[in-house]
């Protein structure tokens, strides 16, 4: 799976840099689905060796197929040996996507909380300047909403909710 492997990030962590490979995944070579939650919750769950199983089974099969009475329907070793190569190839495809999405989740998240600390910096020279200039409090009173006194439930409040 094409990853920039030559680009590791360096102790500062600077943002990662989308390389040619980052921007061509070409997935056209699949048939991808796209299950709701239900759909996904009415899949068999496999057991992570199930592969590996599948791959013994795949070699017995055909010193017991006459014995096991199997039409195509029921089992057939071609369609399952196409199955689990389809898996083999698109997991690292999924590797990398997950890789991504989680330096997306991470990027997304890092930007909120540095935007976070702006504004709480802000709200604290708003609570500072209110006292010279109420104008400054009322502008940014809704401010309060999100960083004012009250937000946490003070020891003894939590204890008889509980």
């Amino acid at each position: 799976m094409p990853d920039n492997s030559d680009n590791p990030n360096p102790p500062n962590n600077p943002p990662h840099v989308p390389t040619l490979a980052d921007k061509q995944i070409d997935l056209s070579a699949f048939q991808l689905m796209d299950f709701d939650q239900e759909e996904i919750r009415n899949l068999p769950k496999p057991h992570t060796d199930f592969a590996e199983i599948a791959r013994q089974v795949l070699a017995l099969y055909p010193d017991f197929a006459a014995a096991l009475q199997l039409t195509d329907a029921d089992f057939d070793p071609a369609k399952v040996a196409e199955q689990l190569d389809l898996v083999d190839q698109l997991q690292p495809y999924s590797d990398w996507l997950e890789r991504r999405a989680e330096q997306v989740r991470e990027t997304r998240l890092v930007q909120l909380a540095e935007a976070y600390r702006s504004v709480l910096k802000l709200y604290q020279r708003v609570q500072a300047a209110t006292e010279f200039d109420p104008q400054v409090g009322y502008a940014f009173a809704f401010l309060g909403d999100h960083f004012g006194v009250g937000k946490k439930k003070k020891k003894k409040d939590a204890d008889a909710s509980s």
